[in-house]
């Protein structure tokens, strides 16, 4: 494969991973899946680069959340008291159990042990999610360097497994 290909595909990656952070259809696993069928030979390298741009893109919005913390507090405040009754009779009792799950995790973001493992846990799994929890632990004034160096490693891990087993799939093929 040509370098100028390589190097044009290393950008569009690091772009796809910039805009699937602030645009959900483009989702990151989804380059993921496709990676190694369209670099089978620099998959890794593709998968490594659109992480960064994801990594880059959330940590904006974490610093804008750090930044519009107290905004964020007021409104979360009222929409929460509007909306608590109607997520109730939304969800049913899964998804109610889910989202309690998920507020308390999104709570102990600030601690020193729980935090990074919460972090870990929604870049790496995706639960809490990714989106929420990047604003919430801006809004907790979470470091920022740990919060990219943890959200990279998840994000890393998931993305590279997620291609791995493609290649796996693809390998069993032949």
């Amino acid at each position: 494969m040509p370098d100028w290909l390589i190097a044009t595909g290393l950008i569009g990656a690091v772009l796809f991973g910039l805009l699937s952070a602030y645009f959900p259809p483009l989702n990151a696993e989804i380059y993921a899946l496709a990676a190694p069928v369209i670099f089978p030979d620099a998959w890794v390298v593709h998968v490594c680069a659109m992480t960064g741009g994801l990594v880059v893109g959330k940590v904006t919005h974490f610093i804008a959340a750090e930044k519009g913390a107290e905004v964020y507090a007021r409104r979360r405040a009222a929409k929460e008291a509007r909306d608590a009754q109607e997520r109730r009779r939304a969800r049913g009792p899964v998804g109610e159990r889910l989202s309690r799950w998920s507020r308390a995790m999104i709570d102990v973001l600030d601690r020193p042990r729980l935090g990074p493992l919460v972090m870990l846990a929604s870049s790496g799994i995706g639960f809490p999610p990714l989106a929420v929890v990047t604003v919430a632990a801006g809004v907790k004034q979470v470091n920022t360097l740990l919060f990219f160096a943890v959200t990279t490693i998840g994000c890393l891990a998931r993305f590279l497994a997620t291609a791995w087993l493609v290649t796996r799939g693809m390998s069993l093929g032949h």
